[in-house]
């Protein structure tokens, strides 16, 4: 295996290329759902800034979790674990699920279909970075399965 200077700069980078990508996409959906509010049907509008709300707070869950000060023992640090668990695969599958709407009406609302590619493509992004990372994470306990 390549050391890390030797390797390529995409692939040395690629954790954050992505996260940049996401934070560009969820812009594009928050300026999207904007432009279209002045649309005869406000629906897709809203649908788009609540998308862009999601994806804004997963893709700053990286900077949050910095951030985060609860007890080991809370209810907050649990459910806190519980969100970093989204990461990867399972976002690869929420950013696929949330672009089918944007593809609903494509001759009347275009700005959602390019909103629509840029989340697919970070879809695509983070079901790479899935393949190409090990997760080296503590594993999650849960109550229910938990064998003492």
């Amino acid at each position: 295996m390549q050391s890390g200077a030797e390797r390529p700069f995409i692939i040395r980078h690629f954790t954050s290329i992505t996260r940049i990508f996401g934070l560009f996409t969820s812009a594009g959906l928050w300026w999207t759902g904007l432009y279209l509010v002045d649309s005869a049907d406000k629906r897709i509008a809203a649908y788009l800034m609540i998308c862009g709300a999601a994806v804004t707070f997963f893709e700053f869950m990286f900077i949050l979790d910095k951030c985060v000060c609860c007890r080991e023992e809370s209810c907050a640090h649990t459910l806190w674990k519980y969100l970093l668990a989204v990461d990867n695969w399972k976002k690869t599958l929420l950013y696929g699920a949330l672009s089918i709407v944007c593809y609903l009406h494509p001759n009347e609302y275009w700005q959602a279909a390019i909103a629509g590619v840029a989340l697919d493509i970070t879809a695509i992004m983070y079901l790479i970075r899935t393949f190409r990372t090990r997760n080296h994470s503590e594993p999650y306990k849960y109550k229910q399965l938990e064998v003492r």
